[in-house]
């Protein structure tokens, strides 16, 4: 196995810090349903527990701070049925999708020749506060600018998780379980078992294919084999030589799905605080310094952590200013929705994830207009002896940890079944 970076996990990274707390940088949650993940974390012997959400949730918004506890914050009737009514149709036009080839759709051309942005300018959600969390809320999801993002790439994301409940939500939803120090150790304890076939700090820069082998060539070694798994963002495949050369139409696919720009800031707290005064640590302000927070802390709750979220152009503008700015408005923001404690943090762990040179982005790629209808059945197409994993080739639990891992059992499975094609 070649690995880029000097570490296993991807986009999962588990970070040991002074204090003693294990803290995850990147994905963190596991939701009811994802079988894949948390049978690995049974058989590596690694434990989850639920995340915190007991007590008020914060909305910030119109320089108003308001208390409400559920999905949706009491933001008046309209715009509070307005919200469900958006989510419900949602919902509907997703079920339509195959969630194996949503581009097969009997709309799929139309959905995929609109924006994520033109669909939610029409979407009669009542109130700037409303539309302004609507917003963020989907936002959130690609972390990418919504004008840049298909209908269908929407529309698909929430086919495979079910509904827009399970990817908005924390109880039932994405953010219901954390894993017991740190997601990253499922990922350690697997590579462990692959002891000297391991090779880190070793980013592949060419796969050459011949009638019965492949040669895999990076930096520090070359390895030869029957067949190879690509698991990596598809923008990564595309900077790859491949020999025979990649067709044009997977070339476009792989360059123009981008992922998104996020930035994970872990806060980390003598203890999880807010508790005892009645909050959650679920907070949201749309276009602020910290948009999303969620209660991350360890399952002893001997240190409080919350795992602060900035998406798309508001993470990209916070992240042009200096660090010191960044952690001052940062801190701020946290003080004003959860008293003075907030602005005594023990550590502050920021990762702008778009930064990471073999990430490139967080959480998973994004398609624009006219790309799944054109070129998604390539996603997890062979290529030849070369075959296709990573959470964006993934159906159920698409973007997810668990997508992400259930592409390796497909790829694995498929060369297995020795079932590849020839290049295309």
């Amino acid at each position: 196995m070649l690995e880029a970076r000097d570490r296993v996990g991807g986009r999962i990274w588990t970070e040991h810090l002074a204090a003693g707390i294990d803290v995850d940088r990147g994905g963190a949650w596991l939701a009811p349903g994802h079988d894949a993940m948390f049978r690995l974390a049974d058989e590596t012997g690694v434990s989850t527990y639920k995340t915190w959400v007991r007590g008020a949730h914060l909305l910030v918004s119109d320089g108003r701070q308001r208390k409400y506890k559920g999905l949706i914050p009491k933001i008046g009737p309209l715009a509070v049925g307005s919200i469900a009514a958006a989510q419900l149709r949602l919902d509907l036009l997703g079920a339509r999708i195959p969630v194996d080839a949503p581009w097969t759709a009997k709309r799929a051309e139309e959905w995929d020749a609109r924006t994520v942005a033109d669909w939610l300018a029409g979407s009669g959600i009542r109130s700037k506060a409303g539309r302004d969390l609507f917003e963020m809320a989907v936002r959130g999801l690609f972390a990418a600018d919504l004008n840049e993002v298909s209908l269908l790439d929407l529309l698909f994301l929430v086919r495979a998780h079910k509904n827009t409940k399970t990817l908005f939500s924390i109880e039932g939803g994405a953010q219901e379980n954390l894993v017991e120090g740190g997601a990253g150790g499922i990922a350690s304890r697997l590579a462990a078992d692959l002891g000297d076939a391991l090779h880190l700090s070793s980013p592949v820069r060419s796969i050459r294919q011949s009638s019965d082998r492949v040669a895999v060539t990076s930096d520090r070694v070359e390895v030869r084999a029957s067949r190879a798994i690509v698991a990596v963002p598809p923008v990564l495949a595309a900077e790859i030589g491949f020999e025979p050369a990649l067709g044009d139409d997977r070339t476009t696919l792989y360059r123009r799905a981008a992922a998104g720009w996020e930035t994970k800031t872990v806060v980390v707290y003598d203890e999880p605080f807010w508790r005892s005064e009645g909050y959650s640590g679920q907070s949201a302000e749309p276009g602020g310094p910290s948009e999303v927070t969620i209660d991350a802390s360890p399952s002893s709750g001997e240190a409080g952590v919350l795992a602060s979220f900035t998406f798309g152009e508001v993470a990209r503008v916070l992240g042009s200013l200096p660090s010191d700015e960044r952690r001052r408005l940062l801190l701020r923001a946290l003080t004003d929705r959860f008293g003075p404690k907030a602005s005594e943090p023990v550590d502050v762990v920021e990762t702008a994830w778009w930064s990471e040179p073999w990430s490139r982005g967080c959480s998973m790629s994004h398609f624009g207009p006219g790309l799944l209808t054109r070129c998604g059945p390539l996603l997890r197409q062979p290529f030849g002896r070369i075959h296709w994993a990573g959470t964006e080739t993934a159906t159920k639990s698409h973007g997810s940890m668990d997508g992400a891992a259930r592409s390796g059992e497909r790829a694995a499975q498929e060369v297995l079944d020795n079932r590849a094609e020839s290049p295309t």
